[in-house]
């Protein structure tokens, strides 16, 4: 009777063996051996995919601690974000990059996702923190290389959602971009808010990729041109408002003329004074652009005298129509509202706006011309242009309404 008691209880003993030692063990290590598979990490990229939107892929995947995901060797829709590691909470998720390039690629799909983090609240309903060791690009005139650490921090709460783009080592640059859901008698109504300090130039492109699909995105400004200034605006029903000023150094005056009928070439800046719009139209602008040298088409010349009103001096009708002009200064300030446009020279030039070997070529209009006559200068139209260019038609869908018609 005593062996078979024994017996019964060393199986029991053996049993619970199996079911509290043998069984975890195994089940912990299919776990492992499943975390550590390519099915697991085809598994991961393909939620990734799903969530942003766009391609991402990986080259190995692991778990340095509890919900923590390291990712080596990851491509984002083609682009090279090194390693990420990924941490997740019940109320917020972390993501934390090596060094990047400002490339536009890399710009747009940053934009993509804060876009979607803003309008998709289901798909994201957690705070979220981006944190980028170094964000570098090549600063104008070869300087050198400007590597920042950059945080993106998305935030909700009740029915406001912000994401907040900032520097740490820089925190007088910063881009806060908020929708706010405005519940009506009828039905919600988003507004948008958009402000930005820049106190260290930021490349221009990398500011036109993050704009996304609007008018501008095919616009070049030049590989080194850079971006300074403020920028305030809001957008409802009624399309956007705000306003902006700042500087773009660096710019390339080939690249900026590339989709226009006329060309020309050499170094500039732009410096905008002010820039005010509202229902999605200009209503207001002060800009001035600089050139110490370079070449322009004859057209520009001869448009600015037909078209605008300027003074031509005995040098400017000297060449062929289709020649391109050498100039030592270029200096002209564009003032436009609804009165029209002026175009003035610096204070010190005695009303010159280009000037060749010594001598003007142009000088200002005596009076304001109307907004139509600009675009068929920056359009290559004559008038009247009907039905136009795509170029003057953009030009007249966005440039301020003459006051006789408001």
């Amino acid at each position: 009777m005593f062996v078979e008691q024994s017996a019964a209880r060393l199986w029991r003993v053996r049993l619970g063996f199996l079911l509290l030692c043998l069984v975890p063990v195994a089940g912990l290590a299919a776990w492992a051996l499943h975390w550590h598979s390519v099915a697991h990490r085809q598994e991961t990229a393909a939620v990734a995919t799903r969530l942003l939107g766009t391609e991402v892929s990986f080259e190995s995947l692991s778990h340095p601690q509890p919900g923590t995901l390291r990712l080596e060797g990851v491509r984002l829709a083609g682009t090279s974000l090194g390693t990420v590691e990924v941490e997740a909470i019940p109320t917020e998720v972390r993501l934390r990059l090596d060094r990047c390039d400002v490339q536009p690629g890399f710009v747009r799909q940053l934009a993509t996702l804060a876009n979607r983090w803003l309008t998709e609240p289901a798909l994201f309903p957690r705070n979220s923190v981006i944190d980028i060791t170094g964000l570098s690009w090549t600063t104008a005139a070869g300087e050198g290389e400007a590597v920042w650490p950059l945080r993106v921090e998305c935030v909700t709460a009740g029915g406001v959602r912000a994401v907040r783009i900032v520097s740490p080592t820089r925190a007088a640059n910063e881009i806060r971009i908020v929708r706010t859901v405005e519940p009506t008698a009828t039905r919600s109504q988003n507004r948008w808010e958009v402000h930005a300090t820049l106190t260290d130039p930021l490349p221009a492109a990398a500011i036109i990729a993050g704009l996304g699909k609007s008018p501008l995105a095919g616009w070049q400004l030049g590989p080194e041109a850079a971006v300074t200034g403020t920028l305030q605006a809001a957008a409802t029903s009624d399309g956007w408002a705000g306003q902006a000023s700042g500087r773009v150094a660096g710019v390339e005056l080939g690249a900026v003329t590339a989709k226009l009928p006329y060309q020309a070439r050499g170094a500039a800046s732009i410096d905008v004074a002010s820039l005010i719009w509202a229902e999605s139209r200009v209503s207001a602008a002060d800009l001035m652009l600089v050139s110490p040298r370079g070449t322009l088409a004859q057209e520009w010349l001869d448009g600015l005298v037909s078209m605008v009103g300027c003074r031509a001096a005995p040098a400017t009708v000297a060449r062929e129509p289709t020649a391109m002009r050498e100039f030592e200064q270029l200096a002209l300030r564009l003032e436009v509202d609804g009165g029209g446009a002026r175009l003035r020279a610096e204070p010190q030039r005695a009303g010159c706006l280009v000037e060749s070997q010594g001598l003007p070529l142009v000088f200002e209009p005596p009076a304001a011309v109307t907004l139509d006559r600009l675009a068929w200068l920056l359009s290559g139209t004559r008038a009247a242009a009907v039905p136009g260019t795509p170029v003057s038609a953009w030009l007249l869908s966005v440039l301020p309404l003459p006051q006789r018609s408001r």
